[in-house]
């Protein structure tokens, strides 16, 4: 055998140890490798994304979340020196709501600037229109407009949209007959849900015939149980307009439905998303 035939028989050799070698490599790879799962963090079985789609669940698409809406904003005197807000919101998302709705008033001179500030917090459901009221800002003078923002929150999806089933009805405006007394207006809730409530907040706007905001006020009903009906009563110690339309009066009982456990089990949902900045520029 010469040397060169000496030299392809090593190689040979070399070749087959490195297949044998390949194959046994490989098999015990496929033997105690770890199956492919659906939340192994990775995209290794024919996922269309990481650990979705494919062999594992359907992948959950980002929805298509609309900005809250502001329609309508008013500056209310109160009181020398005082003035009650307004901000009219609505939310155009029907399976989305916000639990914690945090915002600034930003009041503006002549000039632009910013001479009073109120932070608050308030919420808001799926599909819900609803006002948002703050009392006894003592700004002095009026000023010129104000900004209503709304910072960043987290946007709460429901399986299911529904408001809660509180109604107003039996409504009594007591107009004052002299000088020094007050406004009253008295109005019966009822609760026609299913669910009992830590709270419902009952808010009114008066309006004058322009249809223009000229008077609000809110009420707190604590522990308002299954069709359980109350009393609400709201007084103005103040001298209102005198062109107040008595037909349009808006009552507006409000529920926190995100602070009822046993609604939220029913038509809350785990998924949540961020939002930013709601400015209004008006």
């Amino acid at each position: 055998m010469t040397s060169f035939q000496r030299g392809i028989k090593r190689v040979a050799i070399i070749l087959v140890y490195i297949a044998i070698i390949s194959v046994i490599a490989t098999a015990l790879y496929y033997l105690f490798r770890a199956k492919p799962t659906c939340t192994d963090g990775k995209r290794n079985q024919g996922e269309e994304k990481i650990d979705c789609g494919g062999p594992c669940a359907k992948c959950e698409e980002i929805p298509k979340i609309e900005n809250i809406q502001i329609l309508q904003k008013a500056l209310i005197p109160a009181g020398p020196g005082k003035y009650d807000v307004l901000v009219k919101i609505k939310n155009p998302n029907a399976l989305f709501g916000v639990a914690g709705l945090d915002y600034s008033l930003n009041f503006l001179n002549q000039e632009g600037i910013i001479v009073e500030k109120r932070d608050g917090s308030s919420f808001i459901l799926p599909a819900q229109t609803k006002y948002v009221l703050e009392f006894n800002i003592a700004l002095g003078e009026k000023p010129e407009s104000f900004v209503f923002n709304v910072r960043s929150f987290r946007w709460q999806k429901f399986s299911e949209s529904e408001e809660p089933n509180v109604v107003v009805y039996g409504r009594e405006v007591s107009l004052p007959g002299s000088i020094g007394e007050p406004t009253q207006l008295k109005a019966k809730i009822q609760n026609r849900s299913n669910y009992d409530f830590k709270k419902v907040t009952t808010k009114v706007v008066f309006k004058d015939v322009e249809g223009m905001p000229v008077a609000v006020n809110q009420t707190d009903s604590n522990d308002v149980r299954a069709n359980e009906e109350r009393e609400v009563i709201f007084n103005w110690n103040t001298v209102l307009p005198k062109n107040i339309d008595l037909q349009s009066i808006e009552i507006e009982p409000e529920v926190n439905a995100f602070g009822s456990e046993n609604f939220m089990k029913k038509y809350g949902s785990p998924e949540q998303y961020q939002s930013y900045d709601v400015d209004d520029a008006k």
